[in-house]
Parts: C-alpha cells; sequence; structure tokens
C-alpha cells in the first residue's frame, strides 16, 4: 500500500530522475510543500513527536509503521508533526494509509491550527473546552470525536454499539455496522456519515482527503476505501490557516491500529483573505407557543460588495422551555411574499446546552440587504418556547478562488402543508406550477424541503417532480438521525425519520435543472407524492420550495 501513496505523491519526481545502470537508486528530492512519511528509515531524531495519552502502552514507531495502538488496555496515543511550510493554504491534499481493528474506538487525521497548537511538538489538550482557573486539567482527547481549537479533522469512528432502548445514549437502534466518518471544525462535530467500505478489518485501508479554501469556508472531500463520503461539502467558515499534521487512535484490550504510510501537500499560498461582516439581526428573540417571532431588522447596506451569506441560528439556554423536538422555520419576506431561509427541527430535551445551526443562505443574499421583515417560528406549544440569536455573515470574493455563481431571480414554487386526509389539501399544496424564466438566466436549480409529521414522521414515501420534459424521482427518507451532531438526546432522537431528524436542518432535495429552462419563457413544474392512507390519522408533508435562476 505504500507503494500508492509514493507514485500518487512523488513518483513524478523519481521518473524526472535520471539514474544510470551502474548508480544506486536516489532519493528523491521532496518539495518542501510535501510532508511524505513511510516509517521505514526513521531518522536518529525524527520530525515527529509521538505522546502517550493514557495507561496504556507509548505509541512506537517499528517494522516500517507508526503504531498507534498495540493491544494494550487503556490506549490513546497521538503523533504531530511540525510545521511544513509557513502560511496558509488554498489547497490541502492528504492520503493516509492506515489499517485498525473492531476493538478500537477509532482514529483520526488532524490539520493543527499552530496559533492554538503551537508549530512543533506532541498534540495534546486539543479540546475547545471550558473551564475556570483552579479546575482539573483538561481531558485527554477522544481520537474518534476530535473537536479542536480553531482546527479540522476527519475521523473514522469504529465503536457505535447496537441498542434496543429507544431513550439511551446509544443511537444504533437500527444495528448498522459500526464505521462512520465525521468531520469536525472549531470544537464542534459538523457531518457524521455511515461508510460503506468496510475499513475496520485490520488490513490496510486508505482515507483520502483534499480540502479547497473558498469564499467564506472550504468545500472538503473525503474517501474511504476508494469510495466517496464526502463530495465538496462546504464547511461554513473555514478559511485557510497555517496548519501542520497529526493523527491519533484511541482503544482497549486487543485494538490495533498503524499507520503505514502518510502523504499531505499544501498547494496555493494564499493572499489576503477576507474575514466576514457580521450583522446581529436579533439578540435574544422568543419564540414562544403559539406566538413566533417576527420583526423587522436592519441587514446589510445596500450597495456593499459581498459574494457569500453564511446564517447562524443559536437556540440559548434556559431554565424552562419546551424539551420535546418541534417543526421551526427562520424566514424572510420580500414586498409580497415570505421565503422559507432554513427548515430547523429541535432537539429533545438538553439542559444547559447552546445549539447552533449554521448554514449557507447566499441563494438567498439578494433579499438579505437593507430593512427586511424576520420570522423565527420554533414551534414550541408547552413551556416558555425558545430564545434564540440570529446572525448573517457577508463575505466578499477571495482573489484566487472560482466565483460563486451570481443569483438573479428566486421564486416560490410549492409551499404549505399537505393533508394526506384531503385530496383538497394535496392538490393545492403539491400539483402543477408554472415560472417565468429571467431573460438574462442562463441556469437554475430547484430546492424542495419537505418534512414528514404525524404518521408519516416514521414513513418512508416516494416523490416525483417534473420538470419540463424530466423527471425526477427521490424517496423522502433520513436514514442517518442517529449520526446526528447533537447526540445523544433525551428522547427517540435516533431513529429514522421522513425528510429530518432532531437537532437538525430539513433535508434539501437539489435538482439542477438548466437544461430545460429558456430564458424569458415560463416553465412548468409538477411535484406528485406516492399516495398513502391516512384516514383517521394525522398525516402530512410540510413542503417549501424555490427555484434559484443564476446568470452563469
Amino acid at each position: 500500500m505504500k507503494s500508492l501513496l509514493l507514485m500518487a505523491g512523488i513518483c513524478s519526481l523519481v521518473l524526472s530522475s535520471i539514474v544510470t545502470a551502474q548508480d544506486a537508486p536516489a532519493e528523491p528530492d521532496i518539495p518542501k510543500n510535501i510532508l511524505h512519511e513511510t516509517f521505514d528509515k526513521p531518522d536518529a531524531e525524527p520530525a515527529w513527536s509521538l505522546r502517550k495519552h493514557a495507561d496504556g502502552a507509548d505509541p512506537v514507531v517499528k517494522d516500517g509503521k507508526l503504531q498507534l495502538l498495540g493491544a494494550a488496555a487503556n490506549e490513546n496515543n497521538s503523533a504531530a508533526w511540525p510545521v511544513q511550510v509557513d502560511g496558509g493554504y488554498r489547497r490541502v491534499k492528504a492520503e493516509l494509509v492506515f489499517s485498525i481493528t473492531p476493538e478500537a474506538r477509532g482514529m483520526s487525521f488532524m490539520l493543527l491550527h499552530t496559533s492554538h497548537f503551537a508549530r512543533k511538538g506532541a498534540a495534546f489538550y486539543l479540546y475547545k473546552a471550558k473551564g475556570f482557573p483552579g479546575d482539573p486539567k483538561p481531558t485527554e482527547p477522544d481520537w474518534d470525536e476530535p473537536n479542536l481549537w480553531g482546527s479540522f479533522a476527519v475521523a473514522l469512528d469504529t465503536h457505535n454499539p447496537p441498542s434496543e432502548d429507544p431513550f439511551d445514549a446509544n443511537g444504533n437502534v437500527h444495528e448498522r455496522p459500526q464505521r462512520e466518518v465525521s468531520l469536525h471544525f472549531d470544537g464542534r462535530e459538523i457531518a457524521n456519515a455511515f461508510c460503506e467500505p468496510d475499513f475496520v478489518t485490520g488490513k490496510a485501508s486508505v482515507l483520502a482527503l483534499e480540502i479547497n479554501f473558498v469564499t467564506g469556508g472550504a468545500e472538503v472531500t473525503v474517501g474511504v476505501g476508494g469510495q466517496s463520503i464526502y463530495d465538496r461539502y462546504f464547511v461554513p467558515h473555514m478559511l485557510p490557516y497555517e496548519s501542520r499534521a497529526a493523527v491519533g487512535a484511541r482503544g482497549d484490550a486487543k485494538s490495533r491500529c498503524d499507520i503505514d504510510s502518510l502523504h499531505v501537500e499544501w498547494e496555493s499560498q494564499a493572499g489576503e483573505v477576507h474575514g466576514p461582516l457580521t450583522l446581529q439581526a436579533v439578540k435574544s428573540g422568543w419564540s414562544r407557543p403559539g406566538k413566533p417571532y417576527e420583526g423587522d431588522v436592519h441587514l446589510l447596506p445596500t450597495g456593499l460588495e459581498y459574494e457569500r451569506v453564511i446564517m447562524t441560528l443559536r437556540l440559548k439556554p434556559m431554565v424552562e422551555r419546551d424539551e420535546w423536538d418541534r417543526l421551526g422555520h427562520v424566514w424572510v419576506w420580500d414586498d409580497q411574499q415570505r421565503f422559507e431561509l432554513a427548515r430547523i427541527l429541535t432537539p429533545f430535551e438538553l439542559w444547559g446546552e447552546t445549539y447552533e445551526y449554521v448554514c449557507d443562505v447566499t441563494d438567498f443574499g439578494n433579499l438579505l440587504n437593507g430593512a427586511r421583515k424576520i420570522g423565527v417560528d420554533l414551534g414550541a406549544n408547552v413551556g416558555n418556547g425558545f430564545v434564540f440569536d440570529l446572525e448573517f455573515s457577508y463575505y466578499r470574493h477571495d482573489e484566487g478562488v472560482a466565483w460563486l455563481p451570481k443569483v438573479v431571480d428566486v421564486q416560490n414554487v410549492w409551499s404549505g402543508t399537505a393533508d394526506f386526509k384531503s385530496e383538497d389539501s394535496l392538490a393545492k399544496t403539491f400539483g402543477k406550477r408554472t415560472v417565468k424564466v429571467p431573460a438574462d438566466a442562463k441556469s437554475a436549480k430547484l430546492r424542495i424541503c419537505v418534512t414528514g409529521h404525524g404518521t408519516l414522521e416514521f414513513t418512508p414515501l416516494g416523490r416525483t417532480v417534473k420538470v419540463g420534459d424530466k423527471t425526477f424521482e427521490n424517496k423522502l427518507w433520513t436514514t442517518d438521525c442517529y449520526l446526528n451532531p447533537w447526540r445523544p438526546q433525551f428522547g427517540t432522537w435516533k431513529y429514522n425519520r421522513a425528510g429530518w431528524g432532531p437537532g437538525s436542518f430539513g433535508r434539501i432535495w437539489e435538482i439542477d435543472i438548466s437544461d430545460q429552462i429558456k430564458p424569458g419563457k415560463e416553465l412548468s413544474l409538477e411535484y406528485i407524492s406516492d399516495k398513502f392512507d391516512a384516514e383517521g390519522k394525522w398525516a402530512s408533508h410540510n413542503i417549501e420550495s424555490q427555484i434559484v435562476f443564476y446568470a452563469e
């Protein structure tokens, strides 16, 4: 497997060297921006720093591998490298050849932010932990949940035991294989996904990572075992930073984890990076039972240039609030109608926490400047409801990255709650629509958010969308609720649901319909749901959808 990295990372360098038959093969001259470790012939004083974080055995380098876990009890170990290149870079690529056994808890690859973790030395005390002077020292890191100050990490989690208890802390009620890949940035888990390729076999596998820093964040692509897990997944607010590589793993008796080789490249040094202009639209607003928040706010002054808009909603700790999961919305109005910026599903009871929802709302950027009416309805019907903060961050374009397509118009399509007991309700909420394509539109996207409630909360249902002469099909069903970043929760957060999960956003079905639009002409659309017998039942789908037109 080491040959894979040698070929991928430095093969061109080897081929460009002219070696005669009498000469011994020359070591390739590895550029400064590349970290390449095979652990075959370690120097007397190697660059890496190894650290033991628990009572188990120390990490060691032997037999051409970095042994992070050696089958001893209570092992928690890491290795970190010094800074390879100074400053932030626009692209970081990494390939890690590793092996891990089912007894382990997990492992991770990290890019440590040098402003927080220095430019060299061991990786330790990495958590963005709270505390006061005199408190016990910070907890040693859990490498399957690497929540690091200001830094990015990919974790491979090998421990998520099945559970039959709907209310305990374990989420794997559907007994899925225990192998997940999660993304972490600046102290929180951003995303978690099941990994189809089985990397928990004790045999060599490859983790491939590419980060492209763009305006207002970064696009992350991750593959394991040759299959894509995340494809250009956008991480808001993750800007270029000076980084150094680290790996870590933890486990118990019989756990083994080896790193066979590591290859990291930093490409295209970042020039000036624009931080955001952040405006707080609502401070400590209330969404009370039967009385959602509505108010006039002053957002970005008209005329200021920006390319991307990131919205952040924070549910704030309260002594008494609705402990159930609720359907919520964030709205903005233009002169005639309202648009759903995001579908918010509140988490079950978790006292003393602040829940942060962060999403890209650039498609609605033309509605997020000047004086606007904003609405936040978090669906509470018991207790005092919810207190929240709402803010918008505006990013100017950064040089050296591709421009985002310019939005020329956003139009609502289907909107409302479809009651499956009523054919009239279904026909009114779904059905056929016609929109006018702007004369300057060159491409278009249809974004549809539907969540099922009542009996349809736990029932998968197919749906069909017709756009022009094209048909698209999809099943309204979410199977990764048990991987919710706000886990564990109090209630039945872990079960599959129709288009959502407690503590998450409503899922958006995005469809590229660029080949169906004709500038200045009308476009026909139709939304069709599969049938469902809802007699005597509460069974509804809540839908909000928009078509977004772009100038290129």
